[in-house]
């Protein structure tokens, strides 16, 4: 996958966990991503890293903000209790702390999954207020992925083949303003079923999906404009109209999930 403006970079690829035992940010962290020049330098890497984990499960990576991103997760987590009825080791054992992330990771999924806490796609509209302004900056960002850059970026290889595998490790959406992991949930299912995306990544503020090409594949983006659109409101923005050309031609979609996602920008 080849993407405009990449310039030359110190980028590094450090296999997790090195040999100084650093973990990343649990037991499905395999790679550091460090010192991208650019979003298409990222996503190189990180397909570099999922070519060869095809085996083991998944791949993901992280985006936006890496330490805001788990700040808000682990809240997310406690709020919702996905947690509640595992016990963290006492001894911080290496064996047991696999074992209760292991067991955290199944715990969360099949909380989102439940169907008494599932949410509907109807339910969605309204959900995130929104401006002009953000309509704007959803627009910027899918016409410029660059901004999603942090210092770091964490590939996670989950042993699922589904995208809400993603939320089940990294759930998020903490703050009462956001979409919260439930909603979160929808949000994915619906781009990926109707829309022929695939969930890639997660930030503190973003959702990265890439789209699946193949020779069916109806690329339909009035039809995926106009579902965002339900999602953010604002029906008469010219904004609407730059991502729409924007994403005829590029097969990342940037989505927004919090109340100030269009800080970014800034």
């Amino acid at each position: 996958m080849e993407f405009k403006g990449q310039e030359q970079s110190r980028l590094e690829l450090i296999a997790l966990p090195t040999v100084d035992g650093r973990r990343g940010l649990d037991r499905f962290s395999v790679a550091l991503i460090k010192g991208a020049s650019s979003f298409a330098e990222l996503f190189d890497a990180f397909q570099q890293v999922g070519a060869g984990q095809v085996a083991n499960g998944r791949c993901f990576v992280t985006l936006d903000d890496l330490n805001q991103c788990l700040y808000t997760s682990g809240h997310a987590a406690n709020a919702h209790g996905f947690g509640d009825h595992l016990d963290y080791p006492d001894d911080d054992d290496a064996k047991a702390v696999d074992a209760y992330e292991a067991a955290l990771f199944e715990a969360t999924g099949r909380a989102l999954r439940g169907l008494g806490r599932m949410v509907a796609w109807e339910q969605l509209r309204g959900e995130l207020t929104t401006s002009e302004t953000d309509i704007d900056a959803l627009s910027d960002l899918n016409r410029q992925p660059d901004l999603l850059l942090d210092d770091a970026h964490v590939v996670q290889c989950l042993p699922g083949r589904h995208d809400d595998d993603l939320l089940a490790n990294i759930p998020n959406g903490y703050f009462s303003v956001d979409w919260d992991p439930f909603q979160l949930r929808a949000v994915v299912k619906r781009i990926c079923d109707r829309h022929n995306y695939a969930l890639f990544g997660i930030g503190a503020s973003t959702l990265g999906f890439v789209r699946q090409l193949d020779s069916t594949t109806d690329r339909d983006v009035p039809a995926l404009v106009e579902d965002l659109k339900h999602l953010y409101g604002q029906q008469d923005s010219s904004a609407w109209q730059r991502l729409e050309t924007t994403l005829a031609t590029s097969p990342i979609l940037i989505l927004g999930y919090t109340e100030g996602f269009a800080d970014l920008v800034e």
